[in-house]
């Protein structure tokens, strides 16, 4: 236990809710360590934009696995007219 947690300890420090982050993010903190990380993050305006910006990556690359980029407009006529072309 850090002297932090010593002077605060029913509110988590910094280096204690960046540990936990992900933790926080996927709803996986209980108890007193959770409850800490939430008082924490009420009042700590940097660590609320460090959770803020990890949302939002974690959402972008959800998204990534469930979208499918654009075919390249023309490219099933080329590869026909390659196939055709070989043959």
């Amino acid at each position: 236990m850090n002297v932090e947690t010593i002077k605060h300890p029913f509110r988590a420090t910094c280096a204690e809710t960046s540990a936990s982050m992900s933790a926080h993010l996927e709803d996986e903190l209980r108890g007193l360590k959770g409850r800490r990380i939430l008082r924490h993050l009420a009042t700590c305006e940097r660590c609320q934009a460090v959770l803020r910006s990890l949302r939002e990556t974690v959402e972008n690359l959800r998204a990534l696995g469930r979208s499918e980029p654009e075919p390249e407009p023309g490219l099933a006529d080329r590869v026909i007219e390659r196939i055709v072309a070989e043959q």
